[in-house]
């Protein structure tokens, strides 16, 4: 995926949790409590491993939350993510703290969506 997919890329897509779950209001707002608690902690997991230089864990504990991700259609998260895995791959730690630095902004912005939807 380019960086110029990003644009059309939602913060929170709505449709991703209504065709896993449907109209289940307190269903879909307790998976994206989970997805928040969950995306917190890997995303502390992921800072620690960047300043040890884990990279095999860098990209493990992506992997991981952009399933996650994806799941409750956090899509800007799971690019982040996806970003982070091939950086790490790559074993390119500044493109990995950039990656990191941006997933950090995406994930508070899936915070203020859904704190908007409750």
């Amino acid at each position: 995926m380019d960086i110029s997919n990003l644009d059309n890329l939602q913060v929170l897509n709505e449709q991703v949790m209504l065709e896993l779950l449907g109209d289940d209001t307190s269903e879909i707002n307790s998976f994206r409590q989970q997805f928040l608690h969950q995306a917190k902690s890997s995303l502390q997991k992921i800072a620690g491993f960047y300043r040890e230089q884990q990279f095999k864990q860098i990209k493990d504990e992506a992997h991981y939350l952009k399933t996650s991700a994806k799941a409750i259609g956090a899509e800007r998260c799971a690019y982040y993510l996806q970003q982070l895995e091939d950086a790490s791959l790559e074993l390119d730690k500044a493109q990995c703290k950039s990656h990191i630095q941006s997933l950090s902004s995406e994930i508070k912005g899936v915070f203020r969506a859904c704190s908007a939807q409750t």
